[in-house]
């Protein structure tokens, strides 16, 4: 049966120069609630405001379960690793599906490795001297709270920076890069390349 991948025909190539050979599409994902106890106390931080740990932990936790189903399944057909690895969160009849796609690499020894860089960045970075290791992914679930939120609100209705946004946005992402940088390196990683941020 042939395969399927997600690499494009100069992803293919540039793998070829480093001894891979494309491999199956492999995909993870989990659907999880956050059950009635946890929505409660998330309810809570919220109108409190700051970091709503429930579902930080429940994005944290979703997100693994699906990443390591994806890893698994490129190693049971054998890949030496993943390239082009993508997460995505989607709602889902009141719950969230965490899905995780990858593109399986087959050759070169080595220990498995995932990378959320496609063929052609992972070319560049091994051209480079990198060796991959493991996709690493940091989150944060805040809000502002009903104060912040009434404030911002109201300075809306004027012109110039809503700082209590901005405070908000810059507090956030510096903290899920923080938690990327220890997940990398928890791994024995020196650098993390390709980050990618989403706010949703």
């Amino acid at each position: 049966m042939a395969s399927v991948t997600g690499l494009s025909g100069n992803e293919i190539y540039c793998m070829a120069l480093k001894g891979y050979t494309p491999g199956e599409l492999v995909v993870g994902n989990s659907v999880n609630s956050m059950g009635f106890l946890g929505s409660i106390g998330a309810g809570l931080n919220n109108i409190l405001g700051g970091e709503i740990p429930q579902v930080t932990q429940a994005i944290q936790d979703g997100r693994m379960h699906a990443f390591s189903r994806m890893a698994r399944e490129a190693q049971t057909h054998g890949a030496s690793g993943v390239a082009g690895v993508s997460g995505n969160l989607r709602g889902l009849s009141g719950n969230t599906e965490f899905l995780f796609i990858g593109s399986c690499l087959h050759g070169a020894s080595g220990a498995f490795f995932t990378s959320a860089g496609d063929a052609q960045e992972l070319y560049c970075h091994m051209d480079a001297g990198y060796q991959p290791i493991h996709h690493v992914f940091g989150n944060i679930a805040y809000s502002m709270g009903v104060g912040g939120g009434l404030i911002g609100a109201l300075k809306q209705l004027a012109r110039g920076e809503i700082s209590e946004y901005s405070d908000v946005f810059n507090k956030t992402r510096h903290k899920a890069l923080e938690r990327i940088t220890q997940a990398a390196a928890a791994d024995g990683a020196n650098a993390v390349l390709g980050i990618r941020t989403t706010v949703l």
